[in-house]
C-alpha cells in the first residue's frame, strides 16, 4: 500500500460494520458505562449494555497522519512499524497527533481513577494498550494488554 491507501484503509476500517460477538449484556455488573465516540464502540456498547452509555471522544482510537511519501509502496506490517517508530522519536509528520493521544489517555485515566463506582469503558485496541499501561501505573492491578480482543472484557481492580 501506499501511505495515502493505508490512509484511505483506515478510515473505511473506522467506520466499517462491526463483527457480532457472543456477549453479556454487562449492565448489572457496572454502574455506569464510557464509550468511544467512534461507530464501531458504540455498537459494541449497544449489544453490552442495556442503558444509556456516555460517548467520550477521549476514548477514540489512536490516529496517524499519512507520510509524504509518494508512490512508495510497503506492506501493512512495515508502515505499522515506521508509525511507532515516528511516535517515539517524536517525528514532526506524528507529534501533535501523539501528543494529542497521550493527553486522552491521561483524562480518560482521570476519569476511571476519579469515578468510585465500578464502571465499563468501551474503547480500541490501540486506546486500551495504552489506558491498560496508565492504569498499572497509578495502582490498578489488571492485565498487560497487547492488542485487545474485540468484545473481550478486561478487569482493572483499584488497589
Amino acid at each position: 500500500m501506499t501511505a495515502g491507501d493505508l490512509h484511505v484503509w483506515r478510515q473505511r476500517y473506522d467506520e466499517a460494520d462491526v463483527r457480532p460477538a457472543a456477549v453479556e449484556d454487562e449492565s448489572t455488573r457496572w454502574s455506569r458505562c464510557y464509550v468511544s465516540s467512534m461507530t464501531r464502540a458504540q455498537a459494541t456498547a449497544r449489544a453490552m449494555w442495556s442503558g444509556e452509555a456516555i460517548t467520550r471522544h477521549e476514548l477514540r482510537e489512536v490516529e496517524f497522519a499519512p507520510f509524504a511519501t509518494g508512490g512508495l509502496r510497503l506492506p501493512v506490517w512495515l508502515w505499522s512499524r515506521l508509525v511507532q517508530l515516528a511516535w517515539l522519536t517524536g517525528h514532526s509528520s506524528q507529534r501533535s497527533l501523539r501528543d494529542d493521544f497521550r493527553g486522552r489517555v491521561l483524562a480518560v485515566a482521570d476519569l476511571i481513577e476519579s469515578d468510585k463506582e465500578d464502571i465499563l469503558v468501551i474503547s480500541h485496541a490501540g486506546m486500551m494498550l495504552f489506558l491498560s499501561r496508565e492504569l498499572r501505573k497509578r495502582g490498578f492491578r489488571g492485565p498487560k494488554l497487547g492488542v485487545a480482543k474485540h468484545a473481550q472484557i478486561h478487569i482493572f481492580e483499584r488497589l
